[in-house]
């Protein structure tokens, strides 16, 4: 287990010394496939994920799990874990979120890295972010927007670009995920996306292939 990981776990566990003056949820869900930012994570498998977050006031954190493909020799768990904080500071009709995330891998050969995120929400259900990833020296941009639909449905749309310094390639991602609601039924959700990547080497240079890559997951989760 890596130092990255180490530090992580007080982090998580320092959430719950925020329970009495914060909301705490929790959520978990089974997906046919991990995808990240149109990458899957698990070889094209299922995965198991779960969380929890905390919310006090514009402050926020949280912690989340999923397996994930672990590559030929290396030991430890097939886990990511994240960890993330932010605030979201609130002015008179403008917003700006500041956030830090962790990514980190239970395995030796891991892929650990620590990501910056600035945003805000003009309107209701859009949200416009800059990601910057600090180890592999990317950008992200990201739009995102959700709406509720008729009939318990609602629609989550996210558009952004892999914008890596020291690669000659950039790549476009999207995701269209349709979902509802089954109160009925321990009150889980059920979604179907579609999620597309222009180029599924956007770390690569002008000699790969840039092949685009489209995907369609379906999966089940739950917030307590």
């Amino acid at each position: 287990m890596k130092r990255t990981t180490l530090l992580a776990i007080p982090a998580f566990l320092a959430l719950s010394s925020a329970a009495s003056a914060a909301t705490v949820t929790y959520n978990a869900a089974f997906v046919s496939n991990y995808l990240f930012r149109g990458l899957s994570q698990t070889d094209d498998g299922p995965a198991l994920q779960g969380g929890a977050d905390v919310k006090n006031g514009n402050a926020y954190a949280g912690a989340w799990f999923s397996n994930v493909d672990k590559p030929d020799g290396a030991e430890g768990l097939p886990v990511e874990m994240d960890v993330y904080f932010g605030y979201n500071n609130q002015f008179d009709g403008f917003n700006l979120d500041m956030g830090v995330r962790t990514y980190n891998t239970l395995f030796d050969v891991g892929r650990e890295e620590t990501e910056f995120k600035l945003g805000t929400s003009p309107a209701k259900g859009l949200s416009v972010n800059m990601h910057r990833g600090v180890k592999a020296q990317y950008w992200y941009p990201e739009v995102t927007f959700e709406k509720h639909l008729p009939q318990r449905l609602y629609l989550d749309v996210a558009v952004g670009m892999w914008m890596v310094d020291d690669a000659d390639d950039k790549a476009l991602t999207a995701r269209v995920e349709v979902a509802r609601d089954f109160p009925e039924f321990h009150k889980i959700d059920l979604f179907i996306a579609a999620d597309f990547i222009s180029d599924d080497t956007p770390y690569g240079d002008n000699n790969d292939k840039d092949d685009s890559d489209l995907n369609f997951v379906i999966g089940v989760r739950k917030n307590f």
